[in-house]
């Protein structure tokens, strides 16, 4: 527990000084498992892959359905397990493989969505705590992470598994031996940025102490980072508004909110998760934007931590992030583990 603020950093939701442990799991015991369903799905010419989870789980699986989109041919997708069964895809068959994330292995939609992919002869990957939760069982492999690192340790699962995936097919060599150097440079990097960012958080904590609603921008390999943000993150540990915005998409809507020059108060804020990738320069263009228009912006920069490399951007701000949610919830002494509904009205975690 640290005194100043009274941020205690054993709360549940702060995973930051855990990570790097979480992370050394993945690189070891977990290696070989992660190995051989990387295989097997690159053994398959006719592979794909669907990446499925709820909150945090599913913000990790973004990451996954992205590397697989960009450096190898095997189609991907990622959804929540209600969109996945609601769509019932008919793809879905022994060519394909279901990675399924809960940390809690109690998700009912995702418990669900592993039945309807094993009565199509799908493989299933559980991406969760520990081998005895009900999504463990009957898996074709357990990726049990035992941490409560519920976003960087299944994010690293899904960039180990995709790169085995890309070896395994011969595809993106360059890309396969940055994230496989990546992955194991990992654990110290975050390490150290527990160390290090505290003060650029607080100092944005301190600047957005009377934000109400935060529109979380993050493009290319931050989507799920804002995704994750914004939903699982700023509504449900700081139960204010929020909402994850594509730079992308920022033109097509969301540019609407930003009030004109010199409108006077507004508590409002965007926060951006500006990468070092391809999509750098639209999320460039909405800060500049933002910043013409006298709007309030709080930046994480990606580029301010290079040792990181481009894919891995989610993991530098990651941290960040997170200390300036600490930061944010000590300034109104409010508890991040505290919660109005989740886990309180229904026998197992996601039934409501």
């Amino acid at each position: 527990m640290s005194a100043e603020y009274g941020i205690n950093t054993d709360a549940l939701f702060f995973t930051s000084l855990v990570t790097p442990e979480a992370l050394e799991r993945v690189n070891g015991p977990l290696a070989p498992v992660i190995a051989e369903a990387a295989a097997e799905i690159a053994a398959d010419p006719q592979a794909r892959v669907w990446f499925i989870g709820g909150g945090a789980s599913l913000a990790a699986m973004h990451g996954g359905a992205y590397l697989l989109e960009r450096f190898t041919g095997v189609p991907a997708s990622v959804s929540t397990g209600w969109q996945f069964l609601s769509r019932a895809p008919l793809a879905v068959d022994e060519h394909a493989t279901v990675v399924l994330a809960s940390y809690s292995g109690e998700t009912p939609e995702v418990l669900e969505a592993k039945r309807y992919a094993e009565s199509r002869g799908a493989r299933t990957i559980a991406v969760t705590n520990t081998t005895e939760t009900p999504l463990a069982q009957g898996a074709n492999a357990v990726l049990d992470f035992r941490s409560k690192a519920v976003f960087t340790a299944p994010l690293a699962i899904c960039y180990a598994l995709a790169a085995g995936i890309m070896e395994g097919r011969g595809e993106s060599a360059d890309a396969a031996k940055a994230l496989w150097s990546g992955l194991l440079a990992l654990p110290g990097q975050m390490e150290t940025q527990a160390a290090r960012t505290r003060d650029h958080a607080r100092d944005l904590a301190r600047k957005a102490a009377d934000v109400d609603a935060f529109y979380v921008m993050g493009s290319g390999p931050n989507y799920g980072l804002a995704y994750k943000l914004s939903l699982s993150v700023i509504i449900e540990n700081l139960w204010k508004d929020a909402a994850p915005v594509d730079g992308g998409e920022f033109y097509h809507g969301p540019i609407e909110i930003v009030p004109p020059a010199g409108a006077g108060d507004d508590r409002r804020a965007f926060l951006h998760l500006l990468g070092t990738d391809a999509s750098r320069h639209v999320s460039q263009q909405a800060v500049r934007f933002c910043e013409s228009k006298g709007a309030r912006n709080l930046i994480f920069d990606a580029a301010d931590y290079p040792e990181f490399g481009d894919l891995f951007a989610p993991f530098a701000l990651f941290v960040p992030t997170e200390w300036w949610v600490m930061e944010m919830a000590a300034q109104k002494n409010h508890d991040v583990d505290e919660r109005r509904w989740m886990g309180k009205i229904g026998k197992r975690w996601g039934e409501y």
